[in-house]
């Protein structure tokens, strides 16, 4: 059977693009996730050296960064969904945005839909058999951190589905589900345990989250440092150890301290001259937020080396606060390496991070221009039934109110109604007014571009020109043969 249809859509719509314009593969969606450990109060803020996180928190509220004030994409039309909780995080930092972050909560947890009709919980495959437990963790951290109930978040207990994603044994064969016991199904990296462990303690679950924590030591190399994917292939990766060391420090227990210390000594030794840290292309600026993130774990050790952290962020910050991807290329500001450059010079962890969003409201709905109407065709008209019904469509019975369009959501509810406790473990409140029932998860190895009627045109528009012009060369041949060849009874 495929992986969920999340992992493949993020890896695979932008090979399928890629290849229609024949310029070859799409590059692999990046895992990611940024802790921090701001708590409410006043927005965050760097050290003096360090960048401007309210420009740059400012950089991933932009139109074009947060479609609709909801999401974020790595592919336009298509939610990342992962990105847009990495998003969510950064503001959740630095504090000063707010309505934009409560924008992105309150979509997510009424389930919003992108363009091509996907949820988060699409992605995360949640109440489904590709259930992945990493990105499950990763929503019910996002609902803890901004003090959200997660066991009633997106329409889903999401603490229970986490517990029960839990491996008991590993399983083989393409695909694989669990790479060992304790680990989360679907949970192919140490970013995906490590958000897990982290929904989980926060949750008050340490004896459901005691069989994954084992598995993370498990994969800590004898240096301190952990691999990027699960199952280990023995190598070393700053941003995952990172993660890792955030991780093991909301366990109990000298053993997990003793783990912690030596993760956060292997990423302090890993650092460059220029304050920065190693990444795939160079050094990398989500590497060196999250090393950031590590070592204020310990901060009164490693000052030194967070503020050369810091001043490197400062480096590679542009004029519109987004910051590069990598240091030494040419400016160019994106998305994820800002959100991780964002909350991890916050200096803070996942573990404590908290923004109490009571009283604040999502900004209104973008306003679209609306074409002017012509009256006479405005008027309702009489519909065909198959029974003897000819009432006009306006006249019809009352029904279920017409469902949201796709990626808008309107904030209808009162404080009461939304800001719901992360403490409270209690599941959703029986006698709730009866409504639409949900629909059911949709999971598609490949994107549905059939969906989007302007990627079809598109498509058919361009098969037809590579036809004509396939015409044309024909034609263009056969003329120019018979001139070479022509007819003359015997031939040549």
């Amino acid at each position: 059977m495929p992986p969920p249809a999340r992992r493949v859509r993020a890896r695979f719509v932008p090979a399928i693009a890629a290849a229609l314009l024949i310029t070859g593969p799409g590059l692999a969606a990046m895992l990611a996730a940024s802790p921090a450990t701001a708590s409410d109060g006043p927005a965050a803020t760097a050290g003096a050296a360090g960048p401007d996180l309210a420009r740059g928190s400012a950089y991933l509220v932009q139109p074009a960064n947060l479609i609709g004030g909801h999401y974020a994409e790595s592919f336009p039309g298509y939610a990342d969904y992962g990105l847009t909780l990495d998003a969510a995080f950064a503001l959740a930092a630095t504090g000063d945005q707010g309505p934009a972050l409560k924008g992105i909560v309150t979509f997510l947890d009424r389930n919003g839909k992108d363009p091509s009709g996907s949820t988060v919980s699409d992605w995360t495959g949640v109440g489904t058999k590709y259930a992945s437990g990493g990105s499950i963790g990763k929503e019910a951290l996002l609902a803890q951190i901004v003090g959200y109930n997660p066991r009633d978040f997106s329409g889903h207990d999401l603490i229970a589905a986490l517990n029960a994603s839990v491996c008991a044994r590993p399983s083989f064969g393409s695909g694989t589900r669990c790479a060992g016991s304790g680990n989360y199904t679907y949970a192919s990296s140490v970013f995906d345990q490590a958000l897990g462990i982290m929904a989980q303690l926060r949750a008050g679950q340490a004896s459901q989250a005691a069989a994954p924590l084992a598995y993370l030591e498990s994969l800590q190399n004898p240096d301190g440092s952990f691999p990027s994917l699960i199952p280990s292939t023995g190598d070393q990766d700053v941003d995952s150890t990172a993660m890792a060391a955030m991780a093991l420090a909301l366990a109990p227990g000298a053993a997990a301290a003793a783990d912690v210390s030596s993760a956060v000594a292997w990423i302090t030794a890993r650092q460059e001259k220029t304050g920065g840290f190693p990444g795939v292309g160079g050094d990398s600026i989500n590497s060196a937020g999250l090393a950031i993130q590590a070592m204020s774990l310990q901060a009164a050790r490693y000052r030194a080396q967070i503020g050369a952290a810091e001043s490197f962020l400062a480096n590679e910050q542009n004029a519109d606060g987004g910051f590069n991807a990598d240091a030494g290329g040419r400016p160019h500001s994106d998305v994820r390496a800002t959100a991780q450059a964002v909350s991890g010079a916050i200096g803070a962890s996942f573990a404590v991070l908290h923004r109490n969003l009571n009283g604040v409201r999502p900004p209104p709905p973008p306003r679209t221009k609306s074409r002017p109407t012509d009256p006479k065709r405005s008027a309702p008209r009489p519909t065909r039934a198959h029974s003897a019904d000819t009432r006009p469509a306006s006249a019809a019975p009352p029904g279920p109110a017409a469902s949201t369009p796709a990626a808008t959501v309107s904030d209808t509810t009162t404080p009461a109604t939304t800001a719901r406790s992360h403490t409270s473990s209690a599941p959703p409140v029986a006698g709730a007014p009866p409504g639409p029932a949900p629909a059911a998860p949709v999971h598609r190895a490949f994107a549905d571009v059939s969906r989007d009627s302007t990627v079809a045109a598109d498509l058919w528009r361009a098969v037809i020109a590579v036809a004509g012009v396939a015409a044309v060369v024909i034609a263009l041949l056969l003329i120019r043969r018979r001139q070479l060849y022509p007819s003359s009874g015997g031939g040549r």
